[in-house]
């Protein structure tokens, strides 16, 4: 079956019809008073990307620790002369690589914190519309 065929919801107590056996013509209609009697009204939830607000949140996180680390310049007597086990942490670098990871964790906290805050606040604006 493709996406683009209609598709009829069917009752609860039915079986669904197969997609390729027509509707008999004889199936009633309902009628305005009936289907709006019927009806429930629908509440619209604008509810966050959870994921989007965390990467945000630890990618400011990094930013905003490079920065403070930039600003800071932490003093560290070693220089980094390139002959450690992973050379991009030696010396200064330790102390960046440190403070963006620090950031981005702490950042990917504040991002879901935010994130469960804007999903509570569409759930009340949830009720209260509907």
């Amino acid at each position: 079956m493709s996406s683009t065929e209609p598709t009829t919801p069917a009752q609860p107590d039915e079986p669904p019809a197969p997609a390729d056996t027509p509707v008999p013509a004889d199936t009633p209609v309902p009628s305005e008073s009936e289907l709006i009697r019927e009806a429930r009204p629908a509440t619209v939830r604008h509810a966050p990307k959870f994921g989007a607000f965390i990467t945000a949140g630890a990618i400011v996180g990094i930013v905003v620790a490079l920065v403070l680390t930039q600003a800071i310049q932490p003093d560290v007597p070693r220089v980094a002369d390139g002959s450690g086990f992973l050379p991009f942490l030696d010396g200064e670098n330790a102390v960046r690589t440190v403070m963006a990871v620090t950031g981005a964790v702490l950042g990917g906290f504040v991002g879901g914190l935010l994130a469960v805050v804007a999903d509570r606040r569409s759930v009340r604006r949830a009720r209260r519309a509907g």
